[in-house]
């Protein structure tokens, strides 16, 4: 059940990604060319911005994902047995506690900004912070799964995929 609801989370995530790319590219590509026929679109710019930061939440969804985030393993890696999953374990109630920050506090934020638009477009400024208590939920729920697998010893959701530094 949990290999298929990751793969299906993972298909969902990875759609997303592409579909805020192909509009990011579309919002900039009309902008650029709206531009060069002299009629510039108000919008486009602002849009491509907001966008992107809904792509940069995805992103660090999907890398969280695949456990390929940059990791500065120098301590780490001289770290065996007890010691390195104890080490492992207190990073991710770290990451695990900054999700849950973000889960908690974003919603005050979203709200404190739904009567607020945009410069360009109707819309409420409260549309770029929902993306944060997404990613603070899958930040918590990936922290949770990596910590279990560490108790239960299975090393394949370690560091296989990040690269050491």
């Amino acid at each position: 059940m949990r290999s298929f609801l990751g793969r299906t989370s993972d298909r969902l995530l990875a759609f997303a990604a592409v579909v805020l790319l192909l509009a990011m590219l579309a919002c900039v590509f009309f902008g650029v060319v709206f531009r060069f026929i002299n009629r510039p679109l108000a919008w486009s710019d602002e849009m491509a911005q907001y966008l992107l930061v809904w792509m940069a939440f995805t992103g660090w969804i999907i890398a969280g994902n695949r456990n390929s985030h940059i990791r500065v393993t120098v301590l780490i890696d001289r770290l065996k047995g007890r010691a390195r999953d104890a080490a492992e374990i207190f990073m991710q109630l770290t990451v695990l506690f900054l999700g849950l920050v973000l889960m908690t506090r974003s919603f005050g934020l979203i709200e404190r900004n739904t009567d607020v638009e945009w410069v360009s477009l109707p819309l409420s400024v409260a549309l770029v912070y929902i993306p944060v208590p997404i990613a603070g939920f899958a930040i918590v729920v990936q922290c949770c799964l990596r910590i279990l697998d560490i108790i239960r010893g299975d090393r394949s959701s370690e560091t296989s995929r990040s690269v050491p530094l």
